[in-house]
């Protein structure tokens, strides 16, 4: 049995509600990193669904392609964002976005 566009998108909104979830509803810089990692994957999975079913691309590789640009994007935010929460805790001994310096 093999799982449908609906059921792969179904997960992939699920995903990104979770992710939009972690990154609006903490104080935290490393769970809002990580749910806009949730986000990106949720987006990436969509991608490729879309190409594994054959809708939007002339070419089967394009969905999974966008995919892995994503991807790459989403690691490179990554990077940046967990500099910005060292930043954060040298400064202020606390991961929380809105702590105080003092």
């Amino acid at each position: 049995m093999s799982a449908g566009l609906n059921l792969v998108l179904v997960g992939s909104a699920a995903l990104f509600a979770i992710g939009a979830f972690a990154t609006v509803a903490r104080r935290s810089a490393v769970v809002a990193l990580l749910g806009t990692q949730f986000m990106l994957v949720a987006g990436g999975i969509a991608f490729v669904a879309f190409a594994r079913f054959g809708l939007g691309a002339a070419n089967a590789t394009a969905g999974a392609s966008m995919a892995l640009f994503a991807g790459a994007i989403a690691v490179a935010e990554l990077t940046v964002g967990l500099a910005m929460a060292v930043l954060i805790y040298r400064e202020s001994r606390s991961f929380g976005v809105d702590a105080d310096g003092g």
